[in-house]
């Protein structure tokens, strides 16, 4: 376990709502916070997430319902699997290979700034990995920190970065610029980073881009900034979306495998 991932071996279905809000106080100081061995209902998941915030609905309109009915029964929960439902339909993210380097929705405005991944079942040999942004910031020289103060970015999508699926279309939001150095609700600095889904700087030089990426994307994916939580089943991970970024490794067993995802925010913590 790295040593900046805090970790929970209570029953947070037990815990008080005082005790609850001190969890997500802990998301965005260490940008990712494990619990260990809970068993919990849709109902459980749905109540904790919302003493942090405002959770994402999943199903909206009657039109809506029968495309997103594929990857959540329940309007605040998703499901990340390869399993079929009774449709015949997968789940989010249900393909075998890798679903690479991200954070939530970052090209959509009012975006949630926290992600609930629930570990219900056949989760044991697959694994995610989170990269503290904060350690990655607050390690780069006075100059590059001066930099990049300055620089605002676009996210997007692009086909084949972060995923196989064919679900979103390519685009580049220019109307929702970033500071790529933020600082998140709770009052923490780093960087905002999610660099497979960073299209182009809003900001700087001529060639900034093309300089700079492949550089702080270097200095981003050192070991020493990455946890690798090997999943079982009962595991909650909760991450911080402005300054943590995941990655979901090939895991041949998605068709058994299945995570509840939940998207909430702070802004019942940090109003």
């Amino acid at each position: 376990m790295s040593d900046w991932v805090k970790t929970y071996h209570d029953d947070i279905s037990k815990m008080s709502d005082e005790e609850i809000v001190e969890v997500f106080k802990d998301v965005a100081k260490h940008t990712v916070v494990v619990l260990k061995n809970q068993n919990l209902t849709a109902e459980d998941q749905l109540r904790i997430c919302s003493i942090s915030g405002e959770v994402e609905e999943t199903l909206g309109t009657a039109l809506l319902d029968k495309k997103n009915k594929d990857v959540s029964e329940i309007s605040g929960i998703a499901r990340v699997t390869g399993e079929k439902n009774e449709r015949g339909r997968e789940g989010l993210f249900g393909h075998k290979d890798t679903l690479d380097w991200h954070c939530n929705k970052p090209s959509e405005p009012n975006r949630k700034s926290i992600v609930w991944l629930y570990g219900v079942k056949g989760t044991k040999g697959s694994k995610t990995s989170w990269i503290n942004m904060i350690d990655v910031y607050n390690d780069l020289s006075e100059h590059s920190q001066s930099y990049l103060r300055t620089i605002e970015v676009y996210c997007g999508y692009k086909a084949g970065t972060i995923s196989s699926t064919s679900r979103y279309k390519e685009h580049v939001n220019r109307d929702l610029p970033y500071d790529i150095v933020m600082t998140n609700p709770g009052g923490y600095t780093g960087l905002f980073f999610p660099f497979l889904q960073i299209m182009e700087f809003a900001t700087g030089r001529d060639g900034d881009f093309e300089r700079m990426m492949p550089i702080l994307t270097e200095h981003a994916l050192k070991d020493k900034y990455r946890y690798d939580h090997e999943w079982e089943d009962g595991d909650i991970v909760i991450s911080d979306q402005w300054l943590s970024i995941h990655k979901r490794w090939a895991f041949d067993g998605m068709e058994d495998r299945l995570l509840h995802r939940i998207a909430t925010d702070y802004s019942k913590i940090y109003p």
